[in-house]
């Protein structure tokens, strides 16, 4: 039976007007699309899957950037997107789909780690930002964003705030999260590494950590060492997560690497992951608020953030994002 990803994609069409001006809301969409499902799935993973789907500009699903609703993707974004990224891929094989591209399987891969620490992930879409087009905004944004409390624990429930430490620290001033901007690259080389560190330098000046993750592993010890110096000298975290080139070819689509269970993550993805720590820097005190403003006119994935890790506090509870989207979903406010 086709993934109820798939089964929506080819549904969209059918129920959402090319027209944004006559886009539909989240309970209008679920109400034209549950009756067309092959299969048993729940209201909250049907919605999940519309705010998901709405990021991913090679899907069906597009998102009103400044207001609710959403309408049909013109195809040929699609085409551009799918055209942009084959031209940046690391491999000169036919790719095929977005999700196939091994960029795509690291942000996945990447994304599922970071949950299992409790560092909560945000995918960041370069091709979502105000007047730009794919590629353009490769040194502006980075590829994920972490949320990471200072103020909770891990319970039987999962991840839960301690509403009084939340307290103490917001009344003492001190700030009860962090948020790390993390670049993503499939491989490093002599010849590219500079580039590759100084856009994820560029990339980071408005957060309070900057990653750099690398897919591939690094056997170059002259490499290892260069990266090492630089990291140390401009406060960046840089880890290889030791994957040969032919195993992330190998994995299935980054759709398929979401929604895998647990089991399936730790018996065909976790055994082949080395992580090779480089250089562990330390924090900045604060968020860069000038940068920020200047992110957040130009991303709606930025408004986002903040609107997320505002009803975090709010709620006083440790919010997935896409938990968060669903909510907005829920309540009728997306």
């Amino acid at each position: 039976m086709p993934t109820l990803w798939s089964q929506l994609n080819t549904i969209y069409p059918n129920v959402l007007s090319p027209d944004p001006e006559r886009s539909i809301n989240g309970t209008q969409l679920f109400d034209a699309v549950k009756g067309r499902l092959d299969g048993d799935y729940a209201e909250t993973s049907i919605r999940q899957h519309f705010s998901e789907m709405s990021r991913d500009p090679t899907t069906s699903i597009a998102k009103l950037a400044l207001r609710h609703g959403y309408y049909l993707r013109p195809t040929q974004d699609r085409e551009t997107v799918e055209v942009a990224a084959s031209s940046n891929a690391v491999t000169t094989a036919a790719i095929g789909t977005r999700g196939e591209q091994p960029e795509e399987k690291f942000r996945a891969i990447f994304i599922r780690l970071a949950e299992r620490e409790n560092r909560f992930p945000m995918h960041i879409e370069h091709t979502r930002a105000s007047g730009r087009t794919a590629g353009i905004n490769l040194w502006k944004f980075p590829d994920v964003v972490l949320l990471q409390w200072e103020v909770g624990e891990l319970t039987d429930q999962g991840f839960k705030l301690d509403p009084n430490l939340l307290a103490v620290k917001t009344s003492l001033g001190e700030q009860p999260f962090s948020l790390s901007s993390v670049e993503l690259k499939v491989e490093l080389s002599a010849s590219t590494f500079r580039e590759n560190f100084f856009q994820c330098v560029s990339n980071s000046k408005w957060a309070h950590a900057a990653i750099l993750a690398i897919a591939w592993r690094i056997t170059d010890d002259t490499l290892i060492e260069e990266l090492r110096r630089l990291g140390a000298s401009f406060d960046v975290s840089i880890a290889s997560y030791g994957l040969a080139p032919e195993t992330l070819e190998s994995f299935p689509k980054a759709s398929d690497i979401r929604s895998m269970s647990d089991a399936d993550f730790d018996s065909k993805i976790a055994p082949k992951i080395a992580i090779n720590h480089i250089n562990t820097a330390k924090q900045r005190a604060s968020l860069d608020w000038e940068h920020l403003r200047d992110l957040r006119t130009l991303s709606p994935d930025f408004k986002s953030l903040f609107e997320w890790v505002a009803r975090c506090l709010a709620d006083k509870r440790a919010y997935a994002y896409d938990r968060f989207r669903t909510l907005l979903e829920i309540t009728g406010q997306t």
